[in-house]
């Protein structure tokens, strides 16, 4: 049974999904598809190859989610059926004599190969019928209804608790199918699912951070209170902050905090990486274990309770580090990281920034950029990180960015010391 404890444990395994056609939908339409922008699809694949390369570079075994897929596929009958039963949920036929189109493809699905199965999973596509449409000759028309275009963002449709992995529940409809992608993963790795996030409840991964003795879970647009009290009997923590997203002043903007790995990490045991003005508005409940019943033993905000209670030292960032995902690091051993390019990405920031006509937080993060530029002080060059012993790798991610996230939101760990 996979079993995770803390944030900076050693990595061993890592599961990761490359972007391919599905994310040609996202640059279509970045705001439908919850993208921060457009960006060129190209320098974003090549850029997770990079972070591939660079991570089997360190030892670290990569796990591609379309190829665990499907190489499971091939060699197992039982999970083909799986697969096949799966993909026959997200395929739809409409118009004239749609009944024995859906018996015809359920006929012939024994013949199609395990990425075209894989692919409409990932695209759920729409046959419709000329007639339907009213065309006299035949005209084929495929529409894809919400294809996939985040599951490079890996990261949040499971947890894998100190008990065992975790099904989430997916907050935006664009994204509730991820779940069943990740379904097959733990189901290609032999691997019991020990609870699944159920109506009304929502839970991401992106909001959930182990540290040992206790857990710290974000609560907000992607991830509800009633998702986490789903959850607390599959941890064995004896102790469960929920931390409530903060919002950045002068937007209304959810997605610059949407989940807890945007304002917070660890990179080293007893370490934070977050910003103090963002950790001292975020307000927190504490609950602690008492037999099989949680008490709530605390109100406070999150600052002092990882300062005061935990004794945990705080790299403090600027507000326009913290959008540029400086938190959003990958931790691959106790006080060593792989970070993403955080000038690159606060040049792109700036530029959200003044799209959305956040003029007010617009300079702010101006002034904060060109004090970092003048200073070369950009996270992780910072004299506390070095004086704190931490390694950094610097990734350049800033396409891949354009979807919203970091390095921690395209990786899942599966297996860490």
């Amino acid at each position: 049974m996979l079993k995770i404890t803390a944030e900076w444990k050693r990595t061993r395994s890592l599961l990761l999904h490359e972007p391919g056609i599905e994310m040609f939908y996202g640059i279509l339409d970045p705001d439908t598809f919850l993208y921060m922008r457009r960006f060129n699809i190209i320098k974003a694949v090549q850029q997770h190859k990079k972070l591939q390369e660079t991570l089997k570079s360190l030892g670290i075994e990569i796990l591609k989610l379309k190829d665990l897929i499907i190489s499971n596929t091939e060699k197992n009958s039982e999970f083909k059926n799986i697969l096949e039963n799966t993909a026959m949920n997200f395929i739809r036929f409409e118009g004239d004599a749609i009944e024995e189109e859906m018996q015809e493809f359920k006929k012939d699905i024994g013949l199609i190969d395990s990425e075209t199965l894989f692919n409409i999973i990932l695209l759920n596509p729409i046959v419709l019928s000329h007639k339907a449409l009213g065309i006299p000759e035949y005209t084929p028309r495929v529409l894809n209804e919400e294809p996939l275009a985040n599951l490079y963002f890996v990261r949040d449709p499971a947890i894998i608790t100190d008990k065992g992995p975790v099904i989430g529940r997916m907050s935006k409809r664009i994204r509730r199918r991820e779940t069943e992608l990740i379904k097959l993963v733990f189901k290609a790795l032999s691997e019991n699912i020990i609870k699944e996030v159920n109506e009304p409840g929502y839970l991401e991964g992106g909001d959930y951070m182990p540290f040992q003795d206790f857990v710290i879970i974000g609560s907000g647009e992607r991830t509800t209170v009633s998702g986490i009290m789903q959850i607390t009997d599959a941890l064995d923590f004896n102790e469960i902050v929920i931390a409530y997203n903060p919002e950045i002043e002068n937007t209304n903007d959810y997605m610059l905090t949407m989940h807890l790995d945007m304002y917070l990490n660890s990179p080293k045991e007893g370490i934070i990486v977050g910003n103090l003005d963002t950790l001292k508005k975020t307000l927190i409940h504490v609950y602690t274990r008492n037999n099989n019943n949680l008490v709530l033993r605390q109100k406070t905000n999150l600052l002092d309770y990882l300062t005061k209670d935990k004794k945990m030292k705080i790299i403090n960032i600027t507000l326009a580090e913290q959008l540029a995902y400086s938190s959003n690091f990958l931790t691959i051993d106790n006080g060593k990281i792989i970070t993403p390019d955080i000038e690159k990405n606060m040049k792109n920031v700036i530029q959200y920034l003044e799209m959305k006509k956040y003029t007010d937080l617009e300079n702010i993060i101006k002034s904060q950029y060109s004090s970092l530029k003048l200073n070369n002080d950009f996270f992780p060059a910072k004299k506390e990180v070095k004086e704190e012993g931490i390694e950094y790798i610097t990734i350049d991610v800033s396409e891949l960015t354009g979807g919203f996230g970091g390095i921690h939101c395209m990786t899942m760990p599966i297996k860490k010391d």
